[in-house]
């Protein structure tokens, strides 16, 4: 029996300890989300308060129960029968996502080319960038009757509208991100012997991989942006046309679903975005340590 006793004290358990750097983080991310919480939880009890205080009327702000209401209880006709699915929110929501991603699929490998080509040519940076950079600062809303007169009021002006803004972000983004390539990393490839479109295909799109993904963030914004002014013109469907039919009843809680709607769609966009950068980006330095420069600080 005294000869087991060292074996038994002296075994060691298959599970790895804990390490203290992992117990850190852990608490850092459960502080983090709840502040992160803090604000919501505000907003959401100042609402409740206010709005059943009869403090402002109704007329100007729902209640949050009559938000659940409507989102439980579905969403109906202006003479309060309930719409078809062709033709309700869950039809609409759909028309709305499929023109958001039909202008993304049109804008995005356009404005990626032209980027590209932009950093790889000046040829191609002679002939059309001075036409671009005189288009750019063009608001995109004020053209929205242009592309109104041009497409009509269908679906296909939407999509080439969200397209176009789309295109024009890509297009900056990717040429800022060329020009921002370290210029040791060109001397190296070219002091190896590799040749011109070698260099950018290996080291220079590599390279402005994540500059190129948080472009794409932003132009998803931007595309749900455009979707909402391009629907507030004319338009006979999709979310937008919802939202001004319901304007014109002054009914604010069906107005406040579509807009909860409309951020729900564009922060799931986002976090997909992110998700995205997330995955294919590790190796890059914003990858490895998402921190900001005062957690490296330790500041708070």
């Amino acid at each position: 029996m005294e000869s087991e006793r060292p074996e038994r004290t002296g075994a060691k358990s298959s599970r790895p300890p804990a390490r203290k750097g992992q117990r850190v983080l852990g608490g850092t991310r459960f502080r983090s989300a709840v502040r992160a919480l803090l604000v919501p939880l505000l907003i959401l009890v100042i609402w409740f308060t206010v709005t059943n205080a009869g403090w402002v009327g109704k007329a100007f702000l729902p209640t949050p129960q009559r938000l659940i209401e409507v989102l439980t209880t579905g969403y109906h006709h202006l003479a309060g029968q309930r719409v078809p699915f062709g033709e309700g929110l869950p039809g609409a929501a759909w028309i709305s996502v499929r023109m958001v991603l039909l202008g993304l699929a049109v804008g995005a490998p356009a404005g990626l080319t032209v980027g590209l080509a932009f950093g790889y040519s000046r040829w191609a940076r002679d002939l059309l960038e001075f036409s671009l950079d005189a288009i750019r600062p063009t608001p995109l809303f004020a053209t929205i009757p242009l592309f109104l007169v041009w497409f009509g009021s269908t679906m296909r002006s939407q999509v080439a509208l969200i397209a176009f803004g789309v295109f024009l972000i890509l297009t900056i983004q990717t040429t800022e991100a060329v020009r921002n390539v370290p210029h040791i990393y060109i001397r190296a490839a070219l002091t190896a012997g590799a040749s011109r479109f070698h260099i950018y295909r290996t080291v220079v799109i590599p390279a402005i991989l994540p500059h190129m993904i948080a472009g794409f963030r932003l132009a998803v914004v931007v595309a749900w942006g455009l979707d909402v002014a391009a629907e507030f013109m004319g338009t006979q469907h999709g979310l937008g046309y919802l939202m001004i039919a319901r304007q014109r009843y002054l009914d604010n809680a069906g107005i406040l679903v579509l807009v909860i709607m409309f951020a729900a769609m564009a922060i799931l966009s986002d976090f997909i975005m992110r998700a995205i950068a997330k995955r294919y980006t590790r190796w890059s330095p914003r990858g490895a340590s998402p921190g900001l420069v005062g957690e490296m600080l330790g500041a708070r």
